[in-house]
């Protein structure tokens, strides 16, 4: 996909920041219907300039490859509004629509002394209010080697909501994410080695199962912290015959009970 913008006179590419919120595919589709209509985003696009952005990596919006440091003064960043981009750059190469990234309204944000980090934070708590998984997100921004973070995006990158990433490392969905933005030590209590074993396993069921907390609340409410591990095994012998079949079982409480009747038949 083309990747060129006008910015005032420059021509710049794009990029995002690593660790900033995911992209949302249904969001990016209903950006395109907005966009086809208005032949423009009604809400401005914010961004600062790649040379304003310390400590962290950069992607190319089009090839998410990272941008080496050298190059930073070819590219913005976008601070706000990266699934409106996405989904101009999907209409942009579509031949049949009548729309170019040279449609898009642009606002440049200054740092005026403040870190990066505190004004990405800002203009996307404020622009649109966080869910779980997005400040999540943001502790990776804050802690970019935090494992338990890492790991904790990595699940939310399926699907899975901030209360099923808490059950994995926690064995119970209470936790703030918020909370660990401001005090990443809040996430010392977290078992990632318990967590990481179990989603292993998960990781071989179906997409739609394992964006889901099914698996994870058998093994947290059935078998508890001492038990866990003789549950998982079961839970990993199953056939994958058994492993597609649930997808097609319609209903979360039919499609919990046909998971135990073959757990307890394993």
């Amino acid at each position: 996909m083309k990747n060129e913008v006008k910015i005032g006179t420059e021509v710049k590419k794009v990029a995002f920041v690593d660790g900033n919120r995911a992209i949302n595919e249904n969001n990016v589709k209903k950006h395109m219907v907005s966009l086809e209509k208005f032949g423009k985003n009604l809400v401005r696009l914010l961004y600062v300039d790649a040379n304003d952005v310390e400590g962290y990596e950069i992607h190319d919006a089009a090839t998410d490859e990272i941008v080496k440091k050298e190059n930073y003064g070819d590219y913005i960043v976008i601070l706000d509004g990266q699934h409106r981009f996405k989904a101009a750059m999907k209409l942009a190469a579509d031949e049949s629509k009548e729309f170019t990234l040279n449609n898009l309204r642009w606002d440049k944000v200054e740092l005026d002394g403040h870190s990066f980090q505190d004004v990405l934070i800002e203009v996307n708590t404020r622009t649109q209010p966080w869910k779980g998984s997005d400040y999540i997100s943001g502790c990776v921004l804050n802690n970019p080697q935090n494992e338990i973070a890492l790991f904790a995006k990595e699940v939310t990158g399926k699907g899975a909501s901030a209360k099923t990433v808490n059950k994995y490392i926690f064995f119970e969905d209470k936790f703030s994410w918020s909370e660990a933005m401001k005090d990443v030590k809040l996430l010392e209590k977290a078992d990632l080695s318990r967590a990481q074993r179990i989603w292993d396993v998960v990781k071989t069921y179906p997409d739609s199962i394992i964006k889901k907390s099914l698996i994870i609340d058998h093994i947290k409410d059935g078998a508890g912290k001492k038990y866990w591990e003789q549950e998982l095994t079961k839970v990993a012998n199953l056939s994958d015959e058994q492993k597609q079949s649930l997808e097609s079982i319609k209903g979360a409480t039919s499609q919990k009970e046909a998971f135990e009747e073959m757990i307890d038949a394993a």
